[in-house]
């Protein structure tokens, strides 16, 4: 096989730019990682302390177009969760996803195992979940982080039908672009901000 100078040209420079931005890449999580104990695809939680600083300097220019279409992935979430459509988790987790969902539901992997634990586990109430206060730091073309405040309320069926418990909390995710160029989350971490407030013989239900 026979290659022209234009040809190996063109190769090294596309090998170089996928170098380089693989570089950057690595670059932005490393510069995220020293402003925090926790990494950021780490299954601790990044501490409370750490997230305004961690956040707020992003070493990539945010893209409004890439900052939306993580905000409009992630608002599938409380549409799946609360419709008890959990194969639609697929539409927002990678499918070698980590997820810590903190006690009871711990550490979570695959996303075949993140839907079926979520499934069984909410599979005694019906939910709302409600998002509020949102950052979402873009730190390369192909990786970004957020961090979203979330109020989960868990209603009770059958004879609990009336009580309620509410959950106070944030999701931390780390998120990569997709082939299809869709953004998935690779890891979360949920983090309680207070206790579960409510009756909590509502997860009894068995009807």
């Amino acid at each position: 096989m026979h290659f022209f100078f234009s040809t190996y040209a063109a190769l090294a420079i596309a090998l170089g730019a996928t170098a380089a931005n693989t570089l950057r890449e690595r670059s932005s999580l490393h510069i995220l990682t020293e402003r925090s104990t926790s990494p950021l695809t780490g299954v601790a939680a990044i501490p409370f302390f750490d997230l305004p600083t961690l956040v707020a300097n992003a070493p990539h220019a945010a893209n409004p177009a890439i900052v939306e279409a993580i905000r409009t992935t992630l608002a599938l979430y409380p549409l799946a969760i609360d419709g008890k459509n959990f194969n639609a988790l697929g539409q927002l987790f990678t499918s070698n996803a980590i997820a810590n969902y903190s006690e009871p539901l711990n550490i979570l992997t695959p996303l075949s195992t993140i839907q079926s634990v979520l499934r069984s586990s909410l599979s005694a109430v019906t939910t709302q979940h409600v998002f509020a206060t949102q950052l979402i730091d873009v730190l390369s073309p192909t990786s970004a982080f957020s961090v979203t405040y979330y109020t989960a309320t868990h209603f009770g069926r059958g004879p609990f039908l009336g009580l309620t418990v509410t959950a106070y909390g944030q999701y931390q995710d780390v998120w990569a672009k997709q082939s299809d160029a869709s953004w998935k989350i690779t890891h979360r971490n949920l983090v309680y901000m207070g206790p579960l407030i409510g009756n909590l013989t509502i997860f009894t239900f068995t009807g």
